[in-house]
């Protein structure tokens, strides 16, 4: 997921490491806030990608500074992760969600529309799940598991209505 806030923030000038995890904790900081050492590896498999360039500057005081931009190849793999089904284990599920929800600028008005189609129908399924175990007459769910599994329930309902407004746009 960190490689698809690192190409979104690159793709309109090139930035050091330091400057895109700066940019990344200003525009996602409320739900990621990635370290140096989780950035720099995503770097590494983007430049094998061949999804970005690097292009080292020395300063004048012979201090080498790296410069990341995005390649056209970037562009479709930035598409390919994006799309890249998102994980099935809920709670993964919503921080990539909110990283795509973030970064659909980059994608064409159909892309956005299949995107929204696609993860409003994965939201269906976390809230038809959570529905039946709030309804299992067998699973015996204290008070605190009941009032979490309602509060993530409103928490999808809440999802979802955003996803239907974000399809009237």
């Amino acid at each position: 997921m960190i490689e698809i806030l690192i190409l979104y923030i690159i793709h309109k000038r090139e930035k050091t490491i330091y400057s895109i995890r700066k940019e990344i904790i200003e525009i996602f900081g409320a739900f990621t806030k990635p370290s140096i050492g989780t950035i720099y590896p995503a770097l590494k498999r983007l430049l094998r990608e061949k999804a970005v360039a690097v292009n080292d500057i020395m300063s004048e005081g012979g201090k080498k500074s790296s410069y990341y931009s995005i390649t056209k190849r970037g562009l479709e793999y930035f598409k390919e992760l994006f799309f890249n089904g998102g994980s099935d284990n809920p709670s993964v599920f919503y921080t990539q969600l909110q990283s795509r929800l973030g970064t659909m600028g980059l994608l064409s008005v159909e892309d956005r529309k299949r995107f929204i189609s696609d993860f409003s129908k994965k939201m269906e399924i976390y809230q038809f799940e959570i529905e039946n175990r709030l309804n299992d007459e067998f699973l015996e769910l204290d008070y605190y598991q009941n009032q979490l599994l309602t509060r993530t329930l409103k928490e999808i309902k809440s999802l979802k209505e955003y996803l239907n407004a974000l399809k009237a746009d």
